[in-house]
């Protein structure tokens, strides 16, 4: 089976859509091996498992400082007068309770002001005690201002008044280490105060994804605090189905690829098919034996071969051309030949009816046997050659010059009436040498004896004109030669 460019063009084809679909394959498995990884590993982050936990260690907290409010330790710390009773008493209660960290008791007088603060109070206690002042009959008190916790709880005396306050500092450390290591994908999350006023105290994840929607936001019960949860938007359509995007990606492409080989096949063929048609006409210019200047060819990759048959072409011509020269030309006299003239005379004879007026002289050399038989043939021919030099000199370039056989010559003057004619005969034999060195010393009086006539519309046959040519001819010979006779239609 031959080779064609739309075989070549469909196997390009499935080789493309061969490698298309081991890359889409293997990207395909990649993604899915990725996506698998991604649901093995841990939920995304599931805040109210992380709320829930804040929330509890706090209401562990508030429970332990009741209990400790409650504790008789606490009352007597507070009636006490003694310094050293009170820090033994203290150390006692702190080891009730180990987890809560620092513990401060203050008496009702001091926390509504009668009495001063203990110095070693910081800050922040200072500022609780202004808020247990105003909670005195409320229970618990919480405030956060960083992130540590402040719980107050009031100590009841045993008539159910209010003989003091249990203040407990916690620092979160373990609220910090909670909201970094709890499991967070493709989320941002913050730890936010929103008792009295709303700062973010941590935060974590892909900030980028708090403008991306609506996040949810959760209060964390008995705490000053909320969470607040920004998750990746939900994927849709094909996004969200890898098996249906691969496949209409896939498809796409692949009907892509399958359009862009198709055009690609139909442009190369229409090009091929012009620089073949190209190739049709250099090769029919040729048998025409003609050539043009340029041929266009379109393809790239045929321009060499172009330029070679070109060339060949080119040379076949230019051979045939001097072939055809060569055959059309007399070798002596280097003018047109017998057959060169009768195809001129063809020609002429077929343009008479359109209008054109057309004349014909014959020339004949005299004496020219008298030159072959004195000087030889050597002489004779240098007199041909020589004549016929002279009759392309002195003639116009439109007419036609040929040699009819020995020393008979004959013109042919296209588009030129016999009164013209008439008058270029007589400027052609006034303007010819009357001598002719055709020998070393040998010279030659050159005379000629002409008949003029013209091609007419009533003529039978085309060599009507040349036969009253010769007619007139042999008038001027007989008239004693060197003249020129005209012999109309």
């Amino acid at each position: 089976m031959k080779p064609s460019l739309a075989r070549y063009f469909l196997i390009a084809f499935l080789a493309a859509l061969t490698l298309i679909a081991s890359a889409g394959l293997m990207l395909y498995h990649g993604t899915t091996d990725a996506e698998r990884h991604s649901r093995d590993r841990a939920p995304i982050y599931a805040p109210q498992l992380l709320a829930n936990q804040i929330a509890e260690s706090t209401r562990q907290w508030a429970r332990a400082t009741k209990a400790i409010a409650q504790s008789p330790l606490a009352l007597r710390i507070l009636k006490s007068a003694d310094a050293s009773e009170r820090r033994e008493l203290m150390a006692t209660l702190a080891s009730l309770q180990p987890e809560l960290g620092e513990i401060q008791l203050i008496t009702s007088e001091q926390a509504k002001g009668q009495t001063p603060i203990p110095s070693a109070l910081g800050a922040q206690q200072k500022h609780m005690i202004e808020k247990a002042r105003t909670a005195s009959n409320q229970g618990a008190a919480l405030r956060a201002e960083t992130l540590s916790l402040t719980l107050s709880e009031p100590v009841r005396d045993a008539d159910g008044g209010i003989a003091g306050f249990v203040l407990v500092v916690r620092n979160l450390a373990e609220v910090r280490a909670l909201f970094a290591t709890t499991p967070l994908i493709d989320g941002y999350a913050e730890l936010q105060q929103v008792n009295g006023v709303s700062d973010t105290l941590l935060k974590r994840g892909n900030e980028q994804l708090k403008f991306s929607g609506s996040p949810l936001a959760i209060t964390l019960e008995g705490t000053p605090w909320r969470l607040v949860m920004w998750r990746k938007p939900v994927l849709t359509g094909l996004a969200a189905d890898l098996h249906r995007a691969y496949l209409g990606v896939g498809g796409a492409l692949i009907v892509l690829l399958a359009l862009c080989l198709w055009l690609a096949y139909r442009l190369a063929n229409r090009m091929l098919q012009d620089d073949l048609t190209i190739f049709t006409k250099l090769f029919s210019d040729v048998t025409h034996e003609r050539l043009r200047k340029r041929y266009p060819i379109e393809l790239r990759e045929l321009q060499n071969g172009y330029q070679v048959m070109y060339q060949l072409a080119k040379m076949i011509v230019n051979k045939h051309q001097r072939v055809v020269s060569s055959a059309g030309i007399d070798h002596l006299s280097q003018v047109s030949n017998r057959r060169s003239f009768e195809s001129k005379q063809h020609e002429v004879f077929a343009r008479v009816n359109e209008g054109w007026a057309h004349s014909l002289l014959i020339l004949d050399i005299d004496d020219f046997k008298r030159v072959n038989d004195t000087y030889g043939h050597d002489a004779g021919d240098q007199l041909i050659v020589q004549f016929g030099k002279l009759l392309k000199e002195h003639l116009r370039s439109s007419d036609f010059v040929a040699r009819l056989g020995g020393d008979e010559f004959c013109v042919i003057f296209p588009n030129t009436p016999l009164k013209k004619a008439e008058e270029l005969a007589q400027r052609l034999r006034a303007n010819m040498p009357s001598r002719l060195e055709l020998q070393p010393n040998v010279l030659h009086h050159l005379s000629w004896s002409g008949g003029l006539s013209e091609y007419s519309r009533q003529d039978i046959s085309e060599n009507a004109a040349l036969a009253r040519a010769d007619q007139a001819l042999l008038d001027a010979k007989r008239a004693g030669r060197s003249r020129t006779e005209v012999k109309a239609a």
